[in-house]
């Protein structure tokens, strides 16, 4: 019994060491931010690997030989990876050195990369939409556009997505209704005062709000990147035309 009960709990170490979210630290660039298949890297030496990225707390051991996946990189180009350790599975970080050497150009894509996704995320915090962002930016920015439309011609097919901006227009009306006053009268000697409520019939208004149409976007896509943005006063991107560089291949 006690021999299974071990096993259990350490399984059920493993399993937290490799499924516990990842504790997100200023200054590192997430790899699953991008939908990036993360490299597997090849470990050249046993190494150190620690839980946080100033690598003050020791985490374990790196287990040589094995291959880790790459999780996140640090400003300083510290990598925190996915892999087993001689104490157990651990997501950690540990030196660049202790691993086969990324593709080439990877770290630098990938920095240019975390720069256009803060950019991108700054927009769409905004509801705003910006030349050079995806399909799939678009519609967290906007939503659903209330029309979608396809062009050809020889230069390829292009995807048009329409949005039209409401204001509510408060709208109101005066009529004849039920009206209510309510007098205040305060105590004397002879009476401990109080509140009257007269009622009558009069004139009273309400008011409503109409959703009316005050302006339209139309957002063009080509190989689901925004080609051109085409816009009349009052849309939703405020007249103003922003541009981003476009997603980029970091391997």
């Amino acid at each position: 019994m006690k021999t299974v009960t071990s096993i259990g709990l350490a399984l059920a170490l493993l399993t937290t060491a490799f499924s516990a979210p990842i504790i997100r630290e200023p200054g590192v660039i997430y790899l699953s931010d991008f939908a990036l298949k993360a490299p597997r890297l090849k470990v050249m030496q046993p190494t150190g690997c620690f839980f946080d990225v100033a690598q003050t707390r020791y985490a374990g051991t790196l287990r040589f030989p094995q291959a880790v996946e790459l999780v996140a990189i640090s400003a300083e180009g510290t990598f925190r990876i996915r892999g087993n350790a001689q104490q157990g599975g651990v997501v950690a970080w540990a030196p660049p050195e202790a691993f086969e050497p990324l593709p080439e150009k990877f770290v630098e894509n990938l920095r240019k990369s975390e720069e256009r996704r803060i950019a991108v995320e700054a927009l769409i915090s905004q509801n705003e939409v910006a030349i050079g962002m995806t399909i799939d930016e678009v519609g967290r920015s906007l939503g659903k556009p209330q029309k979608k439309t396809n062009r050809a011609d020889k230069n390829g097919t292009q995807q048009v997505w329409e949005y039209i901006k409401y204001a509510l227009v408060p709208q109101t009306t005066v009529g004849p209704g039920f009206t209510q006053t309510t007098i205040n009268i305060a105590p004397t000697t002879n009476f401990p005062g109080g509140t009257i409520t007269q009622g009558g019939v009069g004139l009273t208004s309400s008011t409503i709000y109409v959703k009316v149409p005050v302006g339209k976007l139309a957002v063009t896509f080509a190989d689901n990147v925004v080609e051109s943005l085409d816009q009349s006063e009052g849309t939703t991107v405020g007249g103003r035309v922003s541009v981003v560089v476009p997603p980029i291949t970091v391997y």
